[in-house]
């Protein structure tokens, strides 16, 4: 099971839940130690501690740290990689919740 991550919009409204994937969170994770010089990738490497609110500056600084970890993950996981950076791109987002088991 993955770290789900429900959108907000403009007034909190919650505009949807996408997920970032076990074997995607395996590869950020556990296959390298990269991840460690990311602040916000920090926030959401444990599973059973990460509830996390992300406003949308903070937002815009996870999409960066997602982007810049590609170089260093597996290439099988970079079409998963970008789909999740796409959808957290979305301009309709204003804030995200990123919670673990």
């Amino acid at each position: 099971m993955g770290l789900d991550i429900v959108l907000f919009g403009e007034g909190k409204v919650r505009i949807g839940l996408i997920e970032i994937p076990n074997n995607l969170h395996d590869a950020i994770f556990a296959s390298t130690s990269n991840w460690s010089s990311y602040s916000y990738l920090k926030k959401v490497k444990d599973y059973y501690k990460t509830n996390i609110y992300l406003n949308l500056y903070e937002l815009s600084c996870f999409v960066e740290d997602l982007r810049q970890i590609r170089t260093f993950i597996d290439c099988m996981h970079h079409s998963s990689l970008d789909r999740l950076i796409q959808a957290l791109s979305s301009a309709n987002i204003k804030a995200i919740h990123i919670a673990g088991d």
